[in-house]
């Protein structure tokens, strides 16, 4: 698989501002995304998913500077897909273990034909895709994979918060009380070939929760507030030079040479694992 095409360059789109540690849209690309005008079409992206964590910093490795980058569409590109293959292939076995127990019919959406917004006319700044919904129970289901390793902090600290924090904003939206997060925990060999992943013989939890609504709206107005506030000024939050080095090199490229040598230095580390020209 190739790496998607880059289309936005440092002191063409934006500037990266080393002395201020943040990044400023360029005018015309800032107006083309508050009016959504970009590509004739897009604005600012929508917060869902992993960007729900980012924005509310729910462990020291969350980067609201991130979280800016992506919904600005200038975010740093998937290097390596085993973890995402890892959830899209696993995803529907763990869909028909769930129905099997339960015998109940889990209802799934296809990205394509919600195009990866299952609250496109709910909500115009929180967005995303449940991975699943009991209707008969009125339940939300979010599934996730991770090592096995993390099978025992799972069990003693709890599901890491970001997901708690996404699953309950779907839920919320979705207008149900219950979610539940079923994890598969996955040995290192299972992500060479996810697609003949044996579910038989790996550890699965289902983790069961209520939302919090005071919560759950506390976080929605911190998420609004957020994005308002940047999406007007066109300006990010500071950035953290060791959380956010990745995306900072990628950032500084002006144009393709120079992008393209950052992708032979990746690709030299072993932090790139697609196809690139």
């Amino acid at each position: 698989m190739k790496l998607s095409k880059r289309h936005f360059y440092n002191g063409v789109d934006y500037k990266l501002d080393e002395v201020n540690k943040n990044v400023v849209l360029m005018n015309d690309f800032h107006n083309k995304l508050l009016n959504k005008k970009l590509w004739n079409k897009f604005g600012f992206k929508k917060i869902g998913g992993s960007s729900v964590g980012d924005v509310l910093e729910t462990d020291d490795f969350k980067s609201q500077f991130a979280a800016f980058a992506r919904m600005s569409w200038i975010g740093l590109p998937i290097l390596d897909r085993k973890y995402v293959d890892a959830g899209i292939d696993i995803e529907p076995k763990v869909v028909e273990v769930i129905e099997k127990q339960l015998k109940l019919k889990v209802e799934t959406f296809d990205p394509a034909e919600y195009n990866f917004d299952y609250f496109a006319d709910k909500d115009d700044v929180i967005g995303g895709l449940p991975d699943g919904f009991i209707r008969d129970k009125k339940i939300i289901i979010e599934i996730k994979t991770t090592g096995e390793k993390n099978y025992d902090n799972w069990n003693k600290y709890g599901v890491p918060i970001s997901y708690l924090k996404q699953s309950q904003l779907y839920s919320y939206l979705m207008g149900v009380e219950d979610f539940w997060i079923v994890a598969t925990f996955l040995r290192e060999e299972d992500y060479a070939d996810p697609k003949n992943f044996p579910i038989k013989e790996r550890k699965i939890k289902n983790y069961k929760y209520k939302i919090n609504k005071a919560q759950i709206i506390d976080d929605i107005s911190l998420i609004k507030s957020w994005y308002m506030k940047y999406t007007k000024s066109g300006i990010s939050p500071h950035y953290n030079p060791i959380k956010d080095a990745d995306l900072i090199e990628y950032l500084k490229c002006k144009n393709e040479t120079e992008y393209k040598e950052l992708l032979d230095k990746w690709n030299l580390e072993g932090k790139l694992k697609l196809d690139y020209e």
